[in-house]
């Protein structure tokens, strides 16, 4: 399968979820993952990611959808690296 057609897949697999009665159409307080081609939690539960994976993942995706202010930007990249060195402690266990 090529770049091409898979990217095509993926975007036609996220639309279907993007029904109007899907909770996916809506979100709770901004735009900023509805805005994004698919959305973080539509991907990770695709994959499977386990839940610091997701929070990595919401994280990394919004720091600068979200937040205009450089401080709140660094606040969620901080958020993600917490997570990524808890995740490094639990594999080292």
């Amino acid at each position: 399968m090529t770049s091409n057609t898979l990217k095509k897949t993926l975007l036609k697999s996220h639309r279907a979820t993007q029904i109007n009665d899907s909770a996916f159409s809506e979100q709770v307080s901004g735009n900023h993952y509805k805005n994004l081609k698919i959305q973080p939690l539509t991907y990770c539960m695709a994959n499977d990611f386990n839940a610091c994976q997701t929070h990595i993942t919401k994280y990394i995706s919004r720091y600068n959808l979200k937040h205009k202010d450089k401080k709140k930007q660094i606040e969620d990249l901080e958020k993600a690296k917490h997570v990524i060195d808890m995740l490094i402690e639990e594999i080292k266990k």
